[in-house]
């Protein structure tokens, strides 16, 4: 892996992890404004993106543990392919959902946000 993709990466995943304990809101935060996330559906911009994640939430996914199997830098962008585990709470307690994810990293005024996210 790429020294300077993985501190980035590693960065944005401390943060994406800390952002979803407290909240869709802020979770939305690291995405671009025109960013696309593609889950079980497909969300385009911040609006679609937080009723996604504040849904995910809402059935009790409270936590996140992401882990960065590849990482690159390619011109100004940053790619990251990922194995997470979202954890539950509520009546979703003491269970995990494993899966993997990938992420198209861009810098926004000093800082890394997702420009594309998929999780499957």
């Amino acid at each position: 892996m790429d020294d300077a993709a993985e501190r980035i990466a590693g960065d944005f995943i401390r943060r994406y992890e800390a952002a979803w304990t407290k909240g869709a809101e802020i979770v939305t935060e690291l995405y671009t404004t025109d960013s696309v996330l593609v889950g079980h559906i497909t969300a385009i911009g911040r609006s679609d993106i937080i009723e996604l994640v504040r849904g995910i939430i809402a059935q009790g996914w409270t936590g996140i543990k992401i882990k960065a199997v590849n990482t690159r830098k390619i011109g100004d962008v940053v790619l990251v392919a990922a194995e997470y585990a979202a954890l539950g709470s509520g009546a979703n307690a003491g269970r995990t959902l494993e899966a993997t994810s990938s992420y198209v990293l861009v810098c926004v005024d000093g800082a890394w946000l997702a420009t594309l996210h998929t999780a499957r």
